[in-house]
């Protein structure tokens, strides 16, 4: 842990760039001065502070907010670079990362309040608990950053990149690394400082799930883990036939995770114990559970998206997306995955008609994330994007 001297709001703006590291905040293309303010304008706007809306990665979007006829696009704000992570909404402000910036706009307008430069690329979610923006880099570290100014609280220097979205539960901070010794770190939240660590055999990217004092996660290694979230022992290790790069999602005690092996699986939050098991027709992303149904989509060409049944795993629908699903759904009316062809796309819960679509200029990897009446997505373009 590497605590920093605290910058001043005046010098947190200073960061605002649409350029490179040291760039002066407001200078726009056409030597224009960007819009600033310190404060956002609608607070009430928010309900999605971290990966998947909450600890347990459930993907349900129902309390933050719903999209329900085709949207037009509200604004379109340049990043550092692509965009690979799910935006946090959180009190009226967005927090995403993209090239090596984490930046937060202002949900209505998506004028920038500031932004933060950070060492490697940023790959990972970013959570905020507690008036704190914690985002993980490529650079092999984890960030603490003030949610009111970007200002650096502490930084720990882990293993490997952390690409897998940090999740933060009871004052700690569960983070993973890609690196070929992976690792699950646990940190304190306030501090920084190492709890404990657990290694596995090779990459994880990822991100952790906690129920009931357990964290749950996937890794490269072909495994589905169990650690215990006190000391960081481990409860259970299930085996797969191939690598586990899908974040699990923890329901009514069970976890469901993709595989690369084209299977989604359920398995027993308290033995790993298989409780069914689920053929797709390709590389299966992290799946979405809501309302005893588990929404998941296949990247592949000839991308899908299913909802099963989350006691049994039986079909209830799929669609034929004809491009790769490329990130985990939002659900709250209905299913929104985001595609290789750079669409969002809306689909009914309950037989997965199609509602609405909605385009950016690249791919979209980062989960279109749902927020009062508008959605958020993240472009591979290097934009932030808002719909409404």
């Amino acid at each position: 842990m590497n605590p920093p001297a605290r910058p001043t709001r005046r010098g947190a703006l200073l960061t605002l760039a649409t350029g490179g590291a040291g760039a002066l905040a407001g200078c726009l293309g056409d030597g224009s001065e960007e819009p600033t303010r310190e404060a956002p304008l609608d607070p009430a706007v928010g309900g999605a502070p971290t990966f998947q809306y909450d600890r347990r990665n459930t993907g349900d979007a129902d309390a933050a907010g719903s999209v329900d006829a085709e949207p037009a696009e509200r604004f379109r704000v340049r990043t550092d670079g692509p965009v690979y992570a799910s935006p946090a909404v959180v009190e009226g402000v967005v927090y995403v990362g993209g090239g090596r910036r984490v930046d937060a706009v202002d949900a209505t307008d998506g004028v920038r309040l500031w932004s933060a430069e950070v060492r490697g690329a940023v790959r990972s979610a970013p959570a905020v608990v507690d008036g704190t923006v914690y985002v993980g880099t490529r650079g092999d570290r984890l960030y603490a950053l003030d949610a009111d100014d970007g200002g650096e609280r502490w930084h720990f220097d882990a293993n490997g990149p952390v690409d897998a979205a940090p999740v933060v539960s009871e004052g700690v901070v569960y983070a993973a690394t890609r690196a070929t010794e992976g690792r699950v770190y646990a940190i304190d939240a306030d501090t920084g400082a190492e709890r404990w660590r657990f290694g596995t055999a090779y990459r994880v990217i990822s991100s952790p799930a906690i129920l009931d004092e357990v964290v749950y996660v996937g890794g490269w290694d072909s495994a589905v883990y169990a650690i215990d979230a006190g000391d960081g022992t481990e409860r259970w290790r299930v085996g797969t036939e191939q690598p586990v790069l899908s974040s699990p999602a923890a329901a009514d005690g069970t976890i469901y995770i993709g595989g690369n092996d084209e299977t989604v699986y359920a398995l027993d939050a308290i033995d790993g114990g298989e409780r069914w098991a689920s053929e797709t027709n390709g590389i299966a992303t992290t799946p979405g559970v809501v309302d005893g149904v588990v929404y998941v989509g296949t990247e592949t060409d000839a991308g899908r998206v299913y909802a099963l049944d989350a006691d049994d795993g039986s079909e209830r629908w799929r669609v034929d997306a004809g491009t790769a699903i490329t990130t985990p759904p939002s659900v709250a009316d209905s299913v929104c995955v985001g595609r290789r062809d750079g669409s969002v796309v809306a689909y009914r819960r309950d037989d997965g008609t199609e509602r609405w679509r909605i385009g950016t200029d690249g791919e979209v990897r980062a989960t279109p994330t749902l927020a009062g009446d508008a959605v958020y997505v993240g472009s591979t373009d290097g934009s932030l994007y808002a719909f409404d």
